[in-house]
């Protein structure tokens, strides 16, 4: 999706929210090429097991998260401006404007339970008259969208990601994409301003947010936080955008049916985003993708295999 996600504030992009260098151009944060190049070594390292008969064919793993906590921070947006965002809810390790790739690394305790997973994931906050929605679920799963998921890599150190358009603020009518739906139940009805689904009892409202997977090479960050990363051409990562790399997504569950008086705290239901930033153990997460995404098998939270 085009567009900066938010307004970037002071600092935006900058070089504190990774340790890394700042490209010539403002807000272009070079990737440590040094440090990437020896994650890649410590992952060509890696002999995956061989998978077993029985393993369900797609290239996946997850992590399940609870939350770390909700702030009105936005360490990709606004880094060390603690207040100046919207309500964000943050799964992981505890979250605030001051985040980075190394507090991350470094925090003791995560929300998240795919071991070697410090990463951050955060989203806007959803209300209904001004409450917040008690929360149901967040799984994220790591895939590839590639007819050959063996050319995908791990996540270069200190990459920063957004996905979606917080200042996106258009109707949502059923039966358009990119909107909330209902997960367990059927959809049997609409909000009174038709942008929400009412779900049926025994189910829940659910989002799912899909990342972009090719990545430059070259920036963990840029301006809006969205433009070193791209779309496959032609099944292939290729082009501005030569390394694959997981595709994210987010699947963010509610314990609510839908309905009247729900907003985000970014706004209407089409300003829904999500914030993610790596803190992974490298070497956790390269046997991973070399075990589940590159044999194009699935797995759990853990590199072994999944049947049925």
């Amino acid at each position: 999706m085009a567009g900066a996600s938010e307004t970037n504030g002071p600092g935006s992009g900058a070089a504190g929210a990774s340790g890394n260098s700042i490209a010539a151009d403002a807000g272009w944060v070079d990737v440590d090429q040094a440090r990437y190049q020896r994650e890649l070594a410590d992952y060509q390292g890696i002999v995956p097991p061989p998978v077993p008969a029985g393993t369900t064919r797609v290239p996946e793993f997850h992590t399940d998260c609870t939350i770390a906590n909700e702030a009105k921070d936005d360490a990709i947006i606004f880094p060390r401006l603690p207040g100046a965002s919207h309500m964000h809810t943050f799964f992981g390790p505890r979250n605030d404007a001051f985040t980075t790739t190394e507090t991350l690394l470094a925090a003791g305790a995560t929300t998240c339970n795919s071991p070697g997973d410090n990463a951050a994931y955060w989203v806007p906050q959803l209300q209904r008259n001004g409450a917040a929605v008690p929360f149901k679920s967040m799984r994220i799963y790591y895939g590839s969208r590639l007819p050959d998921p063996s050319a995908v890599r791990p996540f270069p150190p200190g990459l920063v990601m957004v996905q979606g358009d917080a200042k996106l603020q258009v109707p949502t009518q059923k039966g358009q994409g990119n909107q909330f739906w209902c997960a367990g139940s059927a959809e049997v009805g609409r909000s009174a301003d038709g942008n929400w689904p009412v779900c049926a009892p025994g189910g829940n409202l659910i989002y799912q947010l899909v990342f972009k997977d090719c990545w430059d090479g070259k920036h963990i960050d840029s301006p809006d936080h969205k433009s070193h990363m791209g779309d496959p051409v032609a099944g292939k990562c290729q082009g501005n955008y030569p390394v694959a790399v997981p595709n994210l997504s987010y699947m963010v569950n509610y314990d609510i049916l839908g309905g009247d008086g729900l907003a985000l705290s970014s706004g209407m239901a089409s300003s829904m985003h999500g914030d993610f930033m790596n803190g992974w153990d490298h070497v956790k997460l390269a046997a991973l993708v070399k075990t589940c995404l590159n044999q194009n098998a699935k797995c759990g939270t853990t590199p072994s295999f999944t049947g049925g």
